[in-house]
């Protein structure tokens, strides 16, 4: 005789089955996304009989669970939106020095290698290099940078050691997630001292003078109190731009322009990462609370040009209490510049003296004088509440999020006293039912938004899912997202120049007519409608297709020219004072604007086949176009998607094949060829034909695991040596590869 149990999401600890006849049983542990673990026990009448059974993660298509699409445990083979995850186990075969590595493998995922450890990705098109229409979270905190909104990426304090998973909401996702969560939501899952306890450790080193370790330590005392630490040290050679790159040239048109490399010596690049978390267990209730740091040196693509970052700090900190029922987080996220600076602003200085020294070294008093000041913070909060009424799964919240900037005029408008700061505050509510046996599930949800700069913005979201079979799951679903303006977008001011967009221009001709008129930014919204086809075959093969059309409204431009004194056009602040007043870039201006409506539709098809039970195939095919755009702005570019049409991913897994505990996995991805402008990264002035070349690029890895723990890697990145880039402004990053040492000991759980 067999008995089932299933426990709820925050099982854990002793639990009492009363009444089992005595004689032999058999007990039967189940959780959605474990495998079920099945204990045979002999029951004796009058006795207690103890048992204990850990379960492990099941990584069945279709049956891995997420959290990001509806902010509650669901398999991915149901979810009403498109979502994409991969695991700690794909993370380590993709290799790479960050997890995001392994999300260059993801349907409908634009991926952005801009150096070893600087990588990006964006989703439904529009890219630039301040992609501020993906939310980044870590465990559900904001996980952006400060002063520019940017995804923390490579200066997350968190190592990829510590990652359990990575989800990627694909499209609009703003009716749970509010402003920003325009076109996605990345979100990073770490573990817990409950999920994975011991001491884990990684050594890599390779070309590029890689060096890289890890560590991470966690364990439990008394199962109600955990414990875990990570430290991560990274230091290697990125890639240098080749000398031949006119993009790599900086300066005025007017003199011989600079070579990035000559202002730079060695691009060296390091990082190091410390955490620590603590948590205890009460009953249902969980607490956890920590902080964490990094310190980083690079060079950061943005919209303006490329940033030397040198001491470029994060700090963290986190408190979050939740029950099955409630969730309650605030986190705090600030930054501090160290001696960064802007490589443009650099080369503008040394044209003027006639150019740049032989010796990178000796520019050093310079960089000092030109560096950013950032004491910037963001404070994020969430409480959520979720529970079932009548069949009804409700989850409802409030969010507050405030930033503060602080760059003393160095690269925002702050300077001379004047204090910036927004804050935005939302509610939401979801209800989510099912029908006819299950078979049909119904999702909507609403939420409202208010900014401190802007009127309240409403976002809604319905979605229908119809159960053909266990297996096979077809939906439908609309969502409505907003993006606000963000501190760079409304503040920014560098080179007297590049200017932010809260107050509006006018840009007028030399004998003063007006030109045109650029209004104060407001919200951008974008309406979108996906179908979409989940389904498992045979427990070997999982098929996932997403079409959507989306309509854009008051879409905001990237940092694009606007006026240009040498052109005949002037830039004027309402007021009437020029723009770059009393400078020698008097009346030029570089700014964000809204402008126009556009439709985009895509479709993104993926297949996982498990061919045998040791190879598996894996493939997508991705292909968006702009259908529609209407240029309501006369001094406007018209408008570029920014990513290439078409992308095509593919790879090969083998597992235990011959040889026990390893594995072999290649890779490859291809991208067509597209037009790109965003601020100063222009395809059009950079190649002939006008557009950023198409790329293929392979990976490789393989590795063994020992008995013992210890195992044993190689990767070879780019293995054809591609010399292309997925983006204007990136270095090319040729071939490269490393070898890697890790370890694992389980235990520490007292």
């Amino acid at each position: 005789m067999a008995r089932t149990w299933s426990p709820p999401p925050t099982a854990r600890g002793s639990f009492e089955l009363r009444n089992v006849p005595a004689a032999r049983q058999e007990l039967k542990v189940s959780f959605p996304g474990y495998r079920d673990s099945t204990r045979s026990v002999t029951v004796m009448a009058g006795q207690v009989v103890s048992l204990e059974a850990d379960l492990e993660l099941d990584e069945k298509f279709g049956e891995e669970i997420i959290v990001t699409g509806s902010k509650f445990g669901e398999k991915r083979l149901e979810s009403p939106v498109a979502v994409e995850t991969v695991g700690a186990k794909t993370i380590q075969q993709a290799g790479g020095v960050s997890f995001m590595t392994a999300l260059s493998a993801m349907k409908g995922v634009d991926y952005v290698d801009n150096g070893i450890n600087e990588k990006r990705i964006s989703t439904r098109g529009f890219n630039n290099q301040f992609n501020s229409r993906m939310l980044s979270l870590v465990d559900g905190r904001l996980a952006q940078m400060p002063i520019n909104g940017l995804p923390l990426g490579g200066q997350l304090p968190t190592p990829s050691l510590d990652v359990k998973s990575v989800e990627v909401v694909v499209g609009p996702a703003s009716a749970l997630y509010g402003a920003n969560a325009h076109t996605g939501v990345l979100n990073v899952l770490t573990k817990s001292p409950w999920d994975d306890s011991g001491v884990s450790a990684v050594l890599r080193g390779g070309s590029q003078e890689l060096l890289d370790g890890s560590v991470r330590v966690a364990g439990t005392i008394n199962k109600d109190f955990g414990y875990k630490f990570n430290g991560e040290l990274f230091r290697g050679l990125d890639f240098a731009p080749d000398r031949d790159l006119p993009s790599h040239y900086f300066g005025s048109p007017r003199l011989p322009l600079v070579f990035e490399g000559d202002l730079m010596g060695q691009y060296e690049t390091r990082t190091a990462k410390a955490e620590g978390y603590l948590y205890y267990r009460a009953g249902d209730w969980n607490f956890k609370g920590g902080y964490g740091f990094s310190i980083h040196d690079g060079v950061l693509t943005t919209n303006a040009g490329r940033t030397h970052l040198r001491g470029w700090q994060v700090h963290t900190q986190t408190v979050s209490a939740s029950n099955p029922n409630w969730f309650a987080q605030v986190s705090r996220t600030s930054s501090e510049a160290g001696n960064s600076y802007q490589l443009e602003r650099l080369a503008g200085v040394l044209q003027a003296s006639g150019g740049p020294p032989s010796d990178p070294a000796s520019l050093e008093g310079l960089r000092e004088q030109l560096k950013f000041i950032d004491h910037s913070q963001i404070i994020d909060s969430e409480v959520q509440y979720q529970n079932t009424f009548g069949g009804v799964k409700l989850v409802t919240g409030l969010q507050l999020r405030q930033y503060n900037p602080s760059t003393e005029g160095t690269s925002l408008s702050d300077g001379g006293g004047n204090r910036l700061s927004a804050t935005e505050f939302g509610g939401y509510v979801q209800a989510d039912t099912s029908l006819l046996r299950d078979t049909l599930r119904l999702v909507a949800a609403a939420r409202l938004d208010a900014h401190s700069n802007y009127t309240p913005q409403f976002s809604p979201k319905a979605a229908v899912v119809y159960s053909l079979t266990r297996t096979q799951h077809l939906r439908v679903g609309y969502n409505r997202a907003f993006k606000s303006p963000g501190l760079i977008e409304n503040f920014m001011l560098i080179n007297n120049s590049l200017v932010g967009n809260r107050t509006g221009f006018f840009i007028r001709d030399a004998e003063g007519n007006l030109l045109s008129e650029i209004r104060p930014l407001v919200p951008e919204q974008v309406d979108s409608v996906e179908l979409g086809y989940k389904a498992t075959f045979f427990n070997r093969l999982l098929v996932d297709v997403v079409g959507y059309h989306s309509w854009y409204r008051n879409f905001i431009s990237a940092l694009t020219p606007r006026a240009n004194p040498t052109q005949g056009t002037f830039a004027f602040y309402p007021d009437g004072r020029p723009v770059a007043e009393g400078t020698p870039a008097q009346g030029s201006l570089s700014t964000f604007s809204n402008f126009g409506r556009s439709r985009v539709a895509g479709l993104d098809v993926g297949a996982e086949y498990l061919l045998t039970p040791h190879l598996l195939l894996n493939g997508s095919v991705s292909y968006i176009r702009l259908l529609s755009f209407q240029n309501t702005g006369p001094t406007q570019k018209a408008l570029l998607l920014n990513v290439p049409d078409l992308k095509l991913k593919a790879s090969i897994t083998l597992q235990d094949l011959v040889v026990k505990n390893s594995f072999v996995r290649l890779f490859g991805r291809y991208q067509s060829a597209h037009a790109f402008s965003a601020g100063r990264w222009d395809s059009a002035l950079f190649f002939q034909d006008g557009k950023v070349p198409a790329r293929f690029v392979a990976d490789l890895g393989l590795g063994y695991t020992f008995d013992n723990g210890l195992a044993v890697s190689a990767h070879v990145f780019n293995l054809l040596d591609d010399k292309g880039v997925e983006v204007l402004g990136a270095a090319p990053t040729r071939r490269s590869g490393f070898v890697q040492l890790a370890y694992n000991y389980q235990g520490l759980d007292f």
